[in-house]
C-alpha cells in the first residue's frame, strides 16, 4: 500500500480565532479551465463584481484583524474589496502564491491531456505524487503554505482573511481536516467562495466550505 502523502497540520490555536479563505474573483482561463498557476491574469468585469460582493459580505465579520493575499494581482485587488471595510490593507505573502505548473502553464486543460496523456492523467486522479514537467508538486506546496500560516495562525486572537488562489484553498482545507492531499480534488473552491473555520478547542469547527451565496441576489448572509 502507498503511502499517504500529508500536509503540515494547521493546528488550531487556542486563542478565540477564525480564519477566513477566499478564492479571488473570475480571471481569463476559468472557463474553459487552463493552467494558470503564477501568471499575472487581470480580474474580469465578473471577478471585479465578485469581489465587490465579497467585499460587503465580509463586512459584518467582528474582529478582523489581518487580511493576507497571494501577491498575484488577481488576489491583491480582491483583497483590497474585502480588506477596505475594516480600515485594512492587504498583507502580501509570497508563500500563498499559486502552484507553478511549469510546462503546463498557460495552456489549456484539452491542450496538455492531448501531448501529455499519462502525466495529465497522474494529476487528475494522484495529484499527491503527480510529477508536472518543470512544475510544483503537491507536497512542496503544502511546505510552503503551510510553514508561511502556522506561526500566523498560532499567535492569532481575531479574525484573519486569506485570499489566494484554488490550489492553495484545498491544500489549507485538507490540512485542517488532516485529510492526504490525495483528496485534493474533493473540495470545490470556485471564484470568490469563502471557506471559514473557527478555532474550538483543540481543533477547528467549519462552518462554510465554498459558500457562494452572497454572488448571488438574495444569497446568504452572515
Amino acid at each position: 500500500m502507498s503511502q499517504d502523502h500529508r500536509s503540515p497540520v494547521l493546528k488550531a490555536p487556542e486563542t478565540t480565532c477564525r480564519l477566513v479563505l477566499v478564492r479571488h474573483g473570475a480571471v481569463p482561463g476559468i472557463a474553459p479551465p487552463t493552467f494558470r498557476g503564477t501568471q499575472e491574469l487581470a480580474l474580469t468585469e465578473a471577478g471585479q463584481q465578485q469581489a465587490r460582493l465579497t467585499g460587503r459580505y465580509l463586512a459584518s465579520l467582528d474582529d478582523v484583524k489581518t487580511v493576507l493575499s497571494s501577491p498575484l494581482g488577481r488576489c491583491s485587488d480582491t483583497a483590497s474589496c474585502l480588506a477596505r471595510p475594516h480600515g485594512l490593507s492587504p498583507i502580501l505573502l509570497p508563500e500563498l502564491t499559486d502552484m507553478n505548473y511549469g510546462a503546463w502553464q498557460g495552456r489549456s486543460h484539452e491542450e496538455v491531456q492531448s501531448a501529455d496523456p499519462k502525466a495529465y492523467d497522474a494529476w487528475m486522479t494522484t495529484p499527491d505524487i503527480a510529477v508536472i514537467p518543470d512544475g510544483d508538486t503537491l507536497d512542496a506546496v503544502a511546505v510552503r503554505v503551510m510553514t508561511a500560516l502556522s506561526p500566523i495562525v498560532a499567535s492569532a486572537d481575531g479574525t484573519i482573511i486569506v485570499v489566494t488562489h484554488d490550489s492553495i484553498i484545498r491544500v489549507v482545507i485538507l490540512s485542517i481536516l488532516e485529510l492526504p492531499l490525495r483528496r485534493y480534488w474533493h473540495f470545490r473552491s470556485d471564484p470568490c467562495g469563502i471557506s471559514a473555520f473557527e478555532a474550538k478547542g483543540a481543533g477547528w469547527l467549519v462552518q462554510h466550505i465554498n459558500e457562494c451565496g452572497h454572488l448571488h441576489p438574495g444569497g446568504a448572509s452572515t
